[in-house]
């Protein structure tokens, strides 16, 4: 099995587990093995807490879906760190580099409507003004791909910026895009896989040059409202004092953990890289419409369009997931995004026909990352806990 290993300063992803299935994790440590009668009587809830104490999570949760229905969700922790407050199911997570796929997804729609072509280039979207010659002729496919030669991150001046959602942003995006397409890409494109938030939000400054429609407005329109996720935005959860009605992201600092703002994230700017939020039970309705396409039953594009998100170029790597394959066939498709302050996971399994969505309020990422393995890989047995008590009082 191979590890990639792609953390780059504020990507909003970690490429750091296995990139085989995740599913099929090494066994469990004693305090949550699932033999043991309480985990068998609240499988997922005894997981969730044993990890969170685990890894000093601020605040954990996991769902899990099996054939389209969610068998399994917990939470455990708090919503901000010494308020008392208890995170729950329903709280919505920033999802950090999840917002790839969405964001993939989305064009996908409008390359279906005739808006847009995988082989699009950014010299016949963006215009060739200004354009590094050897930029102008780097497909869409090539941006989602992460094979475009584009930088990892935007530079600080661009970071710090906070535009308003709608024109502000809109502009914005394209100035901050304008400013690295002016200099030839790091590798020539094709070539290398280079992580990049840079690159997904060129592909979101094609998808508005095309439209004229704002990034957010079109996930809006071509993901989220014909799935019915209607919790779903962006930035963070707003979260004031002292009801704490949502959870908020932490970080830690001279060794203590800290609550940031509920405004606290990436630039709106690279948003289509990294913003998005939603409730676990949505993420795992989204990850299951990737499951189905992958099968020709998806609802928002055809089969074609499916597989090719989840066909692999470099480095494992489709259009936002990092696919496993087994003799030439789509076995599994993982993402996880962290913002330094929230973290979220999720994968999708064909052949046990589970997704599994997990996040943490919390941006300790080794910490985090270690429960989301460790729950993918007992999700299998947790289903099938779940399935054997089916009837049976608590």
């Amino acid at each position: 099995m191979t590890v990639a290993n792609q953390l780059s300063n504020r990507t909003g992803v970690v490429i750091a587990v296995l990139a085989a299935a995740t599913l099929a994790y090494g066994a469990q440590p004693d305090s949550v093995r699932l033999g043991d009668e309480a985990l068998q009587k609240h499988a997922l809830q005894k997981l969730v807490a044993d990890l969170r104490a685990e890894q000093k999570l601020v605040g954990l949760a996991a769902t899990v879906m099996a054939d389209g229905e969610v068998v399994a969700a917990a939470a455990d922790g708090e919503r901000k760190l010494g308020s008392g407050v208890p995170v729950e199911v329903g709280d919505r997570w920033h999802l950090g580099s999840i917002t790839k796929s969405i964001t993939a997804t989305m064009i996908a729609r409008l390359v279906e409507r005739g808006d847009l072509d995988w082989q699009s280039t950014v010299g016949q979207t963006l215009g060739e003004e200004g354009v590094h010659v050897d930029w102008r002729g780097v497909t869409l496919s090539q941006l989602l791909t992460h094979t475009a030669g584009a930088p990892a991150n935007f530079s600080l001046a661009v970071r710090i910026q906070r535009p308003a959602e709608g024109r502000p942003t809109v502009d914005a995006r394209r100035q901050a895009v304008l400013g690295v397409l002016v200099k030839p890409p790091l590798t020539p494109p094709g070539e290398a896989f280079r992580y990049s938030n840079v690159g997904f939000t060129i592909a979101g400054a094609m998808a508005e040059a095309a439209t004229g429609e704002s990034w957010e407005d079109l996930v809006r329109r071509e993901v989220f409202e014909p799935l019915g996720l209607e919790h779903a935005g962006f930035g963070p959860p707003k979260s004031r004092a002292p009801e704490f009605l949502q959870p908020r992201g932490h970080v830690t600092r001279l060794g203590f953990k800290v609550a940031v703002a509920d405004t606290a994230d990436n630039t709106p700017i690279m948003g289509p890289a990294g913003t998005a939020c939603m409730t676990l039970e949505e993420l795992c309705r989204y990850g299951n419409e990737h499951l189905r396409g992958q099968r020709g039953e998806g609802k928002l594009f055809t089969a074609a369009s499916y597989q090719r998100l989840h066909t692999p170029v470099l480095d494992n790597y489709g259009c936002g997931w990092v696919v496993t394959q087994r003799d030439g066939k789509v076995v599994s498709c993982w993402h996880n995004g962290s913002n330094t302050m929230w973290y979220a996971y999720l994968t999708f399994d064909l052949e046990s026909n589970l997704v599994v969505a997990v996040a943490a309020n919390d941006g300790d990422i080794p910490a985090a990352e270690k429960a989301a393995v460790r729950i993918a890989a007992a999700a299998s047995d947790i289903v099938d806990v779940k399935k054997a008590g089916a009837g049976q009082a608590d």
